[in-house]
């Protein structure tokens, strides 16, 4: 069991750890669920980056907002990610009002990197040298599907499949071959923030699990442009896991799925 701040309990037996990623996956991440939408809500946005499962819908208002390009810098005392990895200190990001470093990975795409614990943090961790690796294997690991999903046609051929899936990025192939065949392709449209940390379980010399509370507000559309089928607008809260493993001195994403109260 992992004990989040505030008492919140997520059991890892609830987490569907899977070869593929919860982002095409038709039919959810695996066994794992996210509780249901409430009736009131909007409907959850079936996306790039979430399942199928129901996930809990923010109001697109709070989200629609470009994020701020101005640079900051790391505070001192604090760690944050290589400064010469593929992505970019900015100031804000859609939706995300706790503190925190934020990157730009890729347009409408960023990370939110805790660096200090608050009431709100979900698990007692910060970014630090030991880890460090391990986030910034796992932001590589989505950067690589991204950046393939929002090619027209889907690239399943990017260097990053091998670099930093220890599966090569097969398992996640079916599905995405499956959209590519149909012509489709990913619009981020309201944005995609990722929140990883690093949490305790299962953490060795050469395992590492990643537990992240993803703000997706990104779609899948059609040739024509308009919205592939199970994909809705909306900004869609995802609670998600990735165990990744050290592979001859690199760490590798080896499997993720979703994580029930994983955004509690």
């Amino acid at each position: 069991m992992l004990r989040a701040r505030g008492g919140a309990l997520v059991a890892l037996a609830a987490m569907a750890m899977i070869s593929c990623s919860n982002n095409d996956d038709e039919g959810g991440g695996g066994a794992g669920t996210l509780p249901t939408v409430p009736a009131t809500s909007a409907p959850a946005s079936t996306s790039s980056s979430t399942s199928s499962v129901a996930s809990t819908v923010v109001a697109s208002s709070t989200v629609a907002a470009s994020s701020t390009v101005v640079p900051v810098s790391v505070p001192p005392g604090a760690v944050g990610l290589s400064p010469d990895g593929p992505w970019r200190l900015v100031d804000s990001a859609p939706g995300v009002t706790t503190p925190g470093l934020v990157y730009e990975l890729m347009p409408k795409l960023w990370a939110v990197i805790q660096v200090e614990e608050t009431e709100q943090s979900t698990y007692s961790w910060t970014l630090n040298d030991a880890d460090r690796p391990i986030i910034e294997a796992y932001l590589q690991a989505e950067l690589t599907y991204f950046t393939a999903v929002t090619s027209n046609p889907i690239n399943l051929d990017l260097p990053g499949w091998t670099q930093f899936y220890a599966d090569g990025g097969s398992a996640r192939r079916p599905r995405l071959e499956a959209r590519r065949l149909d012509g489709q392709s990913v619009d981020m449209d309201l944005g995609v923030v990722l929140r990883p940390q690093v949490i305790g379980d299962e953490r060795t010399s050469t395992t590492a699990l990643v537990a992240d509370c993803i703000l997706d507000g990104s779609v899948f559309r059609t040739p024509d442009g308009l919205l592939a089928p199970g994909s809705s607008v909306g900004v869609g809260t995802l609670g998600w896991s990735a165990r990744l493993e050290l592979v001859d001195g690199t760490w590798m994403l080896a499997a993720e799925g979703t994580v029930e109260g994983g955004c509690l």
